[in-house]
């Protein structure tokens, strides 16, 4: 067998992830053409259902740089919410970064329930110490460089939690993935956006013109930090912070302390 095999389908990987994000950014007209005329939910891949940005893995070396930006320690500032979570990445590495004292919460949204569940199985079931890293022979093994890993997954799982829901159902309860029992009072998204210091979004400019309001009103009545993976914000330049196109995030805030 090829040892260098895997490298080269886990770049072959990326190489097909950056197409696609050129494919859409150099020809939006393509929104327009996959996307269904009418639609009432925001995340997942399934178009035909009415779901408007797919699953895009997070490109870890663009967050690994995100994060190095943001500030969790400032008081009231240490609660992370991922709209449209997928398979919880962005979560987890934020979680791996900063220490409990810092970032005591990570929440996380999405409709596809599938990814949540693995995403949650693997702080479960799977071990994974230092030693099981170094013997992996997938993708994984890049993303270890680029965000070194400080806490065991019991810390990580304490401090995740993972709703399945719509998002455009602000008061509706969501169904709790992972997190607090489920005796507790059911979250809904009005809740977490409340409970939140800083909200990580990674859509197509589409979905994001639709939680544009949100945003907006997130950053300006409720002081809260956005951070945007790849795409900008129409109309939030004046908030922008951080970032750019040029680095592939965005950072907006009313404030200059993050």
């Amino acid at each position: 067998m090829d040892p260098n095999a895997a490298h080269r389908s886990c770049s072959t990987d990326a190489t097909s992830a950056e197409q696609e994000y050129d494919r859409y950014k150099d020809n939006p007209e393509l929104l327009a053409e996959t996307m269904p005329k009418t639609s009432s939910r925001l995340f997942s891949f399934d178009w035909a259902s009415g779901f408007v940005s797919p699953f895009r893995p997070t490109p870890v070396d663009i967050l690994s740089s995100l994060l190095q930006q943001v500030n969790f320690s400032s008081p009231g500032k240490d609660t992370l919410l991922d709209l449209g979570c997928g398979d919880g990445l962005v979560l987890l590495q934020a979680l791996r970064t900063f220490p409990s004292s810092q970032l005591t919460r990570a929440l996380g949204v999405d409709l596809d329930l599938p990814l949540l569940e693995a995403c949650r199985d693997s702080l479960i079931h799977i071990p994974h110490s230092d030693n099981d890293k170094d013997k992996d022979n997938g993708c994984n093994d890049r993303h270890d460089d680029d965000i070194e890993p400080v806490h065991s997954d019991k810390d990580v799982r304490s401090r995740l939690e993972l709703y399945h829901g719509d998002l455009t159902g602000e008061d509706e309860p969501l169904t709790t993935v992972l997190g607090p029992s489920r005796h507790s009072q059911s979250k809904t998204m009005n809740m977490l956006l409340q409970e939140s210091s800083h909200i990580f979004v990674y859509l197509l400019p589409e979905a994001l013109s639709k939680l544009a309001p949100l945003l907006l009103k997130a950053i300006e009545s409720e002081h809260k930090v956005v951070l945007s993976m790849r795409w900008e914000l129409v109309g939030f330049d004046r908030y922008l912070v951080q970032g750019g196109s040029d680095q592939q995030f965005y950072i907006y805030s009313d404030s200059p302390l993050l």
